[in-house]
């Protein structure tokens, strides 16, 4: 029997097809080109980057070049700062202060500032240097080394008792020749008792100056730690003739001389001895320090070979002389005589004690 159909129904329907079950046969949706190259650049670039940030940042102890450390210490100035390396600094100040002590010595053993004239030895000696050693007796002081043989001469011949001997004196002790050598102490013992040992030396060396004429021959030594002879610019040290102009440059020079430093007197009366006088006249305060045994041999070996006689006068503070003085000593070993002056009686009078 034959159904009516029912309306909505249909034998013949259409067939509705259903998504199949299978991932393969899923269909993906297009994406478009632009923002795959998109996306690729990018990652593109940030792996770069990570690459070389790693590549840079130091992993570890590494081998780094040691760098020096050190303290700076910063001087805050009105436009700047100024940064000085305190090592540098610390060093810079130990420099000033080995240079402000020397500068505190070397002011200590300098002479005073109103010295007049000043010393200049180095010239001195130097222009010693340069002149020949005595010929035939020409008195020319002509080597700077204050030992060995470099002040022996000898007398040349027949210059024994000539006419132009003569005989003058320094605090009663008299001496006879016509070359005359004065060695006087000038170190700042003399300046004791209110000066007096040092003027009064001063006022008896004028007077025995006074005494020579142009037919006699002098110099004068004064020394402390070293001697210094009168000398005129331009010319070596040597023996000067007595006439009268120079003596009385001598006798200015004489009234210039001040007192100080230390004692050395060696090297005075061997400089003396260099000009082969026929008499010294050594006059000194300082016992201390003595000539040693040694010193006066060596003094008493050059003194016999020139000919030369050496007369010692002593200042002192007491009655009479020390006996073991080596004053005495340096006198009676070339053929001098001794002469002792209380410096307490020189303000009353000139003539020495003995």
């Amino acid at each position: 029997m034959n159904r009516p159909s029912t309306p909505g129904t249909n034998a013949s329907r259409t067939p509705v097809s259903h998504p199949s079950s299978d991932p393969l046969e899923m269909d993906l949706p297009e994406r478009p080109l632009p923002a795959l190259l998109l996306s690729l650049s990018f990652h593109v670039v940030l792996l770069t980057g990570l690459g070389i940030f790693w590549a840079r940042t130091p992993s570890g102890t590494g081998s780094e070049v040691d760098r020096p450390v050190g303290i700076a210490m910063v001087h805050r100035m009105p436009d700047r700062d100024r940064y000085v390396d305190a090592t540098d600094l610390s060093q810079a100040t130990a420099s000033e202060s080995v240079a402000a002590k020397s500068g505190d010595v070397a002011a200590a053993a300098a002479p005073p500032a109103d010295l007049s004239p000043p010393i200049d030895l180095p010239g001195i000696l130097s222009e010693i240097s340069e002149t020949p050693s005595p010929v035939a007796g020409s008195g020319v002081a002509g080597e700077t080394t204050l030992d060995g043989d470099a002040f022996d001469s000898k007398r040349p011949p027949g210059s024994e008792g000539d006419s132009s001997d003569t005989t003058t004196m320094v605090f009663g002790v008299s001496g006879s020749g016509s070359r005359f050598v004065y060695v006087f102490d000038r170190s700042d013992s003399m300046n004791g008792n209110g000066g007096m040992p040092l003027r009064a030396a001063k006022r008896e060396l004028i007077k025995s100056l006074n005494s020579l004429t142009d037919r006699q021959r002098f110099q004068i030594i004064f020394y402390n730690d070293q001697p210094e002879p009168f000398k005129t610019v331009g010319m070596p040290v040597q023996l000067m003739i007595g006439e009268e102009a120079t003596l009385a440059r001598a006798a200015r020079y004489v009234d210039s001389i001040t007192a100080f430093g230390s004692t050395e007197h060696d090297s005075a009366l061997k400089l003396a001895l260099r000009m082969d006088p026929d008499v010294i006249f050594f006059l000194t305060d300082a016992r201390i320090p003595r000539l040693s045994s040694s010193e006066l041999a060596e003094i008493r070996r050059r003194a016999q070979r020139s000919g030369t006689t050496i007369h010692a006068i002593e200042f002192g503070a007491e009655p009479v002389s020390p006996p073991d003085s080596f004053l005495r000593e340096l006198a009676a070993q070339n053929l001098g005589q001794y002469q002792y002056v209380d410096v307490r009686s020189l303000g009353s009078r000139m003539e020495p004690s003995n």
